[in-house]
């Protein structure tokens, strides 16, 4: 249950990012730069204090793996913002990790329990009826975009786990190299695109709390990787759907419509499901 309380404020502090980053209006990867350089000044600080205290370790070179894999994430999903509803591409995105992250661990996390899946597959009813374009013909193109944004979650949150759990890595300069690694692969890719990267400069405020919310967020889980199996964290993190969606209704006005409350409801018993 302690898991289970981190994930709901780390879930709180994820929503409220996403939603700056969809509002932003940005669809590069200059926003997700911008928002890293602001956080670099705190990484650098807590990477030198974790040096002197001989904390660093398995956190520099794993740290830089998840750079990699989470710089994908942050620009897809800006791009995904781009292009996509925020009511659709987070419970999308959100809602269907878990299932994918799974799946992927059944190799050495071995066989969910019958709970788990039953978990599982209320989590992945709710995200259904929360997008109700996936009872038309075609798919909508947020829940495409928020199908990509799951793969590369996916893809971070094994990894993390692993560096976590397997490799001993510590939190704060797990993050801190991860951050600043962020910064220099972005900056050589927005550098070319060096006007762009000027007009996105004067949303410094919207990014600021961005900077701050997005290591907080991530860092909570970290520590509850540390607690509970990967699929347990990755189910219970679809608790962002809930409070995204909420969100959404209240900031962005979109309705909540009996369909979707129900939606909402399925994947809070599903996260209890898995987390109890």
């Amino acid at each position: 249950m302690i898991a289970l309380g981190l994930l709901t404020v780390a879930a709180a502090c994820h929503a409220a990012w996403n939603l700056l980053v969809k509002s932003s209006g940005q669809a590069g990867p200059e926003f997700v730069w911008l928002y890293a350089v602001l956080g670099a000044p705190a990484s650098l600080a807590l990477l030198g204090w974790s040096i002197t205290q001989g904390t660093v370790g398995p956190a520099l070179w794993s740290g830089l793996v998840s750079t990699v894999l989470h710089t994908g994430y942050a620009v897809v999903l800006q791009k995904a913002y781009g292009g996509g509803e925020f009511s659709v591409v987070y419970p999308v995105s959100r809602g269907t990790t878990p299932v994918l992250v799974t799946l992927a661990a059944i190799p050495w996390a071995g066989w969910p329990t019958p709970k788990a899946w039953c978990g599982v597959g209320l989590v992945l009813c709710g995200v259904v009826l929360t997008d109700n374009r996936w009872t038309r013909s075609e798919m909508s193109r947020g829940s495409v975009l928020g199908l990509a944004v799951a793969a590369c979650s996916c893809a971070y949150t094994l990894w993390d786990a692993f560096a976590m759990a397997g490799l001993g890595a510590r939190v704060l300069p797990y993050l801190a190299v991860g951050n600043l690694g962020q910064v220099a692969v972005l900056s050589a890719v927005v550098a070319p695109r060096h006007r762009r990267a000027g007009r996105v400069l004067a949303q410094w405020r919207r990014a600021l709390p961005v900077a701050a919310l997005v290591p907080a967020s991530y860092g909570l889980v970290l520590v509850a990787m540390s607690l509970e199996p990967v699929g347990a964290v990755a189910t219970g993190r679809t608790l962002n759907v809930l409070l995204g969606t909420l969100l959404g209704v209240v900031i962005l006005r979109e309705r909540l419509t009996p369909v979707r409350a129900a939606g909402l409801a399925a994947v809070a018993g599903g996260v209890l499901l898995v987390s109890a």
